[in-house]
């Protein structure tokens, strides 16, 4: 059992194009992982600085989670990114944030998630204290891991035990991204017990998305990974993933994405893709 924040070693999921990233390129990430007993409600602490002589795009498939996210003294929440995520990085900066486990935010925000997808809004008092004061005493420590130690304290004197629905829609999202035969809502909804509007409903309410989406982004996620690390074909990742061919999952792939699957493919060279 964890008591405090320990770092995050496993690779993050959903990057785009990691040869961006990296301390020979002036950007450096890191991930933290909350104490144990946030472990069932957040999902990870991680940060970002960035000290660049040209501009540098960031480019993320984003995980069905809602985020707090401090930079400088603003302090803001930002609710799941339905299309690909970018952010440009120029100059110097540094951002912190919260990476909430998909339905565990519901329960503090107190209206349903759906009201922040593709948006995102100040924080207010939703860690029990003025995000003003909160973003000060962050930018005051020296390190990350001090700052997750604060905000970790935080939480723990704010969130309330998680709800039933909570629960549910969390588990659900991660049987989605575990289990490769859940390639539909019929069957999600069928695992789940629920019927499908009512699961909708749930996802709705607490999760910000379809379940439809949930499915079709965890897919999309894994072809990008497959497909960085350049041992499968087009074809063998839409098989794989389920696709009814490769030309529904090429066009999935590029609607999101913004290039074709073969091109992203290309652009991983053996000297940019991602250690295994």
């Amino acid at each position: 059992m964890r008591s405090k924040p320990e770092p995050k070693l496993d690779p993050p999921r959903g990057l785009l194009h990691r040869a961006t990233i990296g301390s020979a390129q002036g950007v450096v990430t890191g991930r933290i992982h909350p104490s144990s007993v946030l472990a069932g409600s957040i999902e990870h602490y991680w940060w970002v600085h960035w000290d660049v002589s040209e501009p540098r795009t960031s480019e993320v498939l984003t995980y069905p989670s809602v985020h707090i996210v401090f930079e400088g003294r603003a302090a803001r929440i930002v609710g799941i990114v339905r299309q690909k995520f970018t952010r440009k990085l120029e100059a110097r900066g540094r951002v912190f944030g919260i990476k909430f486990l998909p339905g565990m935010f519901r329960d503090l925000f107190g209206v349903p998630v759906h009201r922040l997808t593709d948006r995102e809004q100040p924080l207010t008092n939703e860690l029990g204290t003025g995000p003003a004061a909160l973003a000060r005493k962050l930018l005051a420590l020296e390190t990350d891991e001090e700052r997750a130690e604060l905000v970790d304290e935080r939480l723990r004197a704010v969130l309330p035990p998680p709800s039933d629905e909570a629960v549910l829609a969390r588990d659900l999202v991660e049987r989605v991204r575990t289990d490769p035969a859940l390639l539909s809502v019929e069957r999600l909804a069928a695992v789940s017990g629920l019927g499908v509007r009512a699961l909708e409903r749930l996802f709705r309410d607490y999760v910000g998305v379809a379940p439809k989406w949930v499915v079709r982004r965890f897919r999309l996620q894994a072809a990008a990974e497959m497909l960085a690390l350049g041992d499968a074909s087009v074809a063998s990742v839409a098989a794989e993933l389920g696709y009814y061919d490769q030309a529904h999952f090429t066009r999935d792939f590029k609607k999101v994405v913004g290039m074709a699957p073969v091109e992203y493919a290309h652009r991983a060279t053996p000297s940019t893709r991602p250690a295994r």
